[in-house]
């Protein structure tokens, strides 16, 4: 499994928590949310309080469900360090999607998350991401709808900030 940034960031908030134990962090099962601690369930005092506030700094959303945090931080480029395979046709596919419907609708955190944990897995879990993702797209072109604002990066494309140059 690969750390991103975006883990890396998580894991240094909870290495300093300075409980009995350091807080699990895990990837969510929640396709709107990147990772979930169970520092929700930790007991209440400066540790916890001190932990949740720098997570909020971080830019963190962080949502209690049952004595988790479900976590995602708006990522509008990849991580740093988020995946290394190859991008397969799926991407490709996404990618083309992007570039012949440059018009964008709202930010969908749910492809972000998706891709960033897919991108932890490996190229087979990332391939499969980019699958589901396709159907959404595909979806939401046949409704007339715009597709959600994502990077092209994402799917192995430039980044916005390339295209200017």
């Amino acid at each position: 499994m690969r750390y991103n940034a975006l883990r890396l960031e998580l894991a240094g908030i909870l290495a300093d928590f300075g409980g009995e134990r350091k807080p699990a962090l895990r990837r969510s099962r929640r396709a709107d949310r990147m990772y979930a601690t169970d520092l929700a369930g930790a007991p209440e005092g400066p540790a916890r309080g001190a932990a949740a506030r720098r997570l909020r700094e971080a830019g963190w959303d962080a949502e209690d469900a049952g004595g988790w945090l479900e976590l995602r931080k708006g990522a509008a480029e990849p991580p740093e360090g988020w995946y290394d395979g190859a991008f397969g046709p799926e991407a490709a596919c996404l990618a083309a999607l992007l570039e012949r419907h440059p018009e964008r609708g709202e930010e969908d955190y749910s492809v972000e998350c998706r891709l960033v944990k897919a991108g932890e897995e490996g190229p087979e879990a990332y391939e499969q991401a980019c699958r589901e993702i396709h159907g959404m797209f595909a979806e939401r072109l046949r409704r007339k709808e715009k597709l959600p604002k994502i990077s092209p990066a994402y799917f192995g494309g430039r980044t916005e900030e390339d295209q200017r140059c």
